[in-house]
């Protein structure tokens, strides 16, 4: 251990519990655990203030040998060397649970996790794969098969934690001649397109290695933990945590980097902020245009001209006639591959266009990126919500919450044929119905509730709204606020983030006078004025009704992905 790396006024402490560790590890572990350990205590003492300054040198030292051996795998039979729980435990003279309890501190304070490399051991890191991602070109790899150059710049830059072709060992040798040095955003690029996909790449490595740092460690671990698995779901959750994941205090990883490095050219700065509009879809490749693909997005219909910092070989596999399952983000010139991608052959079609219909039918905003979708999607809303009102009698309609899904099924039915005959699509026609009508599930909060509220408003669309009578009482009737169930409704209803502003505005707007007695009443506030202060009301409890322009509630699809939809019948 590099004692000049340990504050002065913390070297007898970290001495003292360095000792203790060392003696368990070199007797019951091995050197390598011993050297964790070490740079454990060191990076502990390092933190202001310590909070090795408080507390047992032995239980200190325990509980960074126990976090290490949980995510080194200690305890697993397969593993060697293989110690329990009570055997460290018993080693260091320390009461199991008070060693638990110290070794999940360790982890919280030095953010260890399963992925983080800088506490594996070497067994353990070759076996992880998200130490080794790197960003060539824009394109992810696994730096352990790349050429030895391009893994001893990677190691340089900090983005690996040795050279694979040398080896921890033959890394730690030539450590004097391999000097990491942080990355430097140049301002200035090459010109043309070359030029501008090789400063993308510089971008993309600089910012992987930004995200990939200890600032961002345990952010970036729980959204690994939060995503689905494999190799390329890990690679675009990197890339989506870096460009779009909303950090705890505001802004994401690219905004964060672009105020950290203050050097970077305004092109650059415009072009990372850029890379925030990330589009995913499923694109048709429809030809070859010199150093870029031209592909429809199946999801919007929107043709996009794609390249790649990997260059042309990159592109090889995407064929015209392909499919390609991925995100692009925009460059200027067009847009570039982003992240890592899922290519399908020309026979896989019709699997293609059931990922897309998935993905239009689950992310709506994926399909609205189109203007002229939207304005498809305000016009189907405006006829199904003709429909409702001819099929219901209104745009609202209170019913037992046990007879919603038969009344909501045998609205969606006649809805299907009467669009099909629209079509004139009169062949077959009840085999299409019963096949093109999904059949309609409720919740169990509603079909138990006493009565919903079925309504469909011309901007936010169908909603279900359990209690309504409850609710539309209170506003009819003041006086019910000191009512215990007509208060709780009315508070559940301002409280609830899935019920929106659109109740509220239609209750109150019937009789404002009386919706300000109600909120008189239940605020304690005697001067409140619905008119005047019901607004600001609705911005305190529904602020995502005003942060954002609506979009159509109902999603217009392509005949061929409302084809590849499965029937739900």
């Amino acid at each position: 251990m590099d004692k000049s790396q340990v504050p002065k006024a913390m070297r007898q402490v970290v001495d003292e519990i360095v000792g203790i560790t060392d003696s368990v590890c070199l007797s019951v572990l091995d050197e390598e655990y011993a050297d964790l350990a070490r740079r454990a205590v060191a990076k502990l003492a390092r933190k202001r203030p310590s909070p090795l300054r408080a507390g047992r040198r032995a239980t200190w030292a325990a509980g960074v040998v126990h976090a290490l051996g949980q995510v080194n795998f200690l305890s697993d039979p397969d593993s060697k060397p293989c110690v329990t729980a009570d055997e460290l435990s018993a080693a260091f003279g320390v009461a199991k649970s008070t060693m638990s309890s110290k070794a999940k501190q360790v982890r919280d304070i030095l953010r260890i996790s399963h992925f983080s490399p800088e506490f594996q051991r070497a067994d353990m890191l070759a076996q992880n794969p998200l130490a080794w991602i790197i960003e060539v070109n824009g394109l992810a790899v696994d730096a352990r098969h790349v050429p030895p150059d391009i893994q001893a710049e990677a190691f340089q830059r900090g983005l690996i934690p040795y050279i694979p072709a040398l080896g921890p060992e033959g890394t730690a040798r030539t450590g004097s001649q391999v000097t990491r040095t942080p990355p430097v955003a140049d301002a200035a690029a090459p010109s043309g397109v070359a030029g501008l996909l090789d400063r993308c790449s510089d971008l993309k490595r600089q910012l992987v290695g930004f995200a990939r740092s200890g600032r961002f460690s345990r952010l970036l671990d729980q959204a690994l933990r939060a995503g689905s698995g494999g190799d390329v779901d890990e690679i675009n959750i990197i890339d989506h945590f870096i460009l779009q994941r909303p950090l705890p205090g505001g802004g994401t990883v690219v905004e964060t980097f672009i105020s950290a490095h203050p050097e970077l050219a305004e092109a650059d700065r415009q072009m990372l902020l850029g890379w925030r509009e990330v589009v995913e879809g499923v694109f048709e490749i429809r030809e070859r245009d010199g150093e870029a693909i031209i592909a429809v997005n199946l999801i919007d219909d929107l043709t996009y001209r794609v390249y790649s910092n990997a260059g042309l070989a990159a592109l090889a596999p995407m064929a015209p006639g392909c499919f390609v399952i991925g995100r692009i983000v925009p460059i200027g010139v067009g847009w570039m591959l982003s992240g890592a991608q899922h290519t399908l052959n020309e026979s896989q079609r019709a699997g293609a266009l059931m990922v897309a219909a998935d993905l239009a039918a689950r992310h709506p905003r994926l399909v609205f990126r189109n203007p002229e979708k939207v304005a498809q999607g305000w016009e189907l809303t405006r006829k199904q919500r003709a429909m409702f009102i001819e099929f219901f009698g209104g745009d609202l309609v209170v019913v037992p919450g046990a007879e919603v899904a038969s009344r909501m099924n045998g609205f969606f039915t006649w809805y299907t044929r009467r669009v099909l005959e629209d079509a004139s699509q009169a062949s077959g026609l009840d085999a299409d119905v019963a096949a093109r009508t999904p059949a309609f599930g409720v919740p169990d909060d509603l079909a138990s509730a006493p009565t919903v509220a079925m309504m469909y408003d011309e901007t936010e669309g169908l909603m279900f709204l359990a209690n309504f009578v409850l609710v539309r009482e209170a506003f009819e009737n003041p006086g019910l606020a000191a009512d215990s169930e007509h208060r709780q409704a009315v508070f559940g209803y301002l409280n609830s983030d899935s019920i929106s502003a659109v109740p509220f505005r239609r209750l109150a707007g019937a009789d404002t006078a009386r919706a300000s007695q109600l909120f008189q009443h239940l605020l304690n506030e005697p001067g409140f004025s619905w008119e005047r202060d019901g607004e600001a009301l609705l911005r305190e409890h529904k602020p995502r009704c005003f942060e954002a322009e609506p979009q159509p509630p109902v999603t217009p699809l392509s005949d061929k992905l409302a084809n590849a939809l499965p029937s739900s019948r």
